[in-house]
């Protein structure tokens, strides 16, 4: 009699955390959704896994949902109590627009691509109404 053993897999999109290991000094990459709640003295990012401090989080407020990419340093020092650590370069974003697992936008290329994208339009529309409002010579 043979066994037959399903296993399931369910992706986790929630937080994707790359590269901790020794030589990292405990660093790993961080892109969560989560809530800016009240620390001790200080705002923290709550998601990811635990509560980390962030240098800069905008025009956020406690409460609001959020999320943060950047790097975990758990042996950051700082004053803040109830903190795992903080995310260093953090760019925060609003949970509503960006969710978890979704695409990220790459602003220069996003603004070079559209650019050329725009203007190859343009150029090509151009060159068909020059083709359409020329004259043709007449050759006597």
């Amino acid at each position: 009699m043979q066994r037959v053993v399903l296993v399931m897999v369910m992706p986790i999109l929630a937080a994707v955390a790359v590269g901790q290991d020794g030589a990292s000094g405990g660093r790993q990459e961080i892109d969560a959704c989560g809530v800016l709640v009240q620390g001790d003295g200080c705002v923290l990012f709550a998601g990811g896994g635990g509560q980390y401090v962030l240098s800069e989080y905008r025009d956020f407020r406690i409460g609001d949902a959020v999320r943060v990419v950047g790097t975990v340093d758990p042996n950051c020092t700082t004053i803040c109590g109830g903190a795992d650590g903080c995310v260093r370069g953090a760019v925060v974003y609003d949970a509503l627009v960006y969710p978890c697992g979704t695409a990220l936008p790459d602003f220069p290329a996003d603004l070079i691509g559209n650019l050329c994208t725009a203007t190859g339009g343009a150029l090509t529309g151009l060159a068909t109404a020059g083709l359409l409002f020329t004259r043709r010579r007449r050759v006597a």
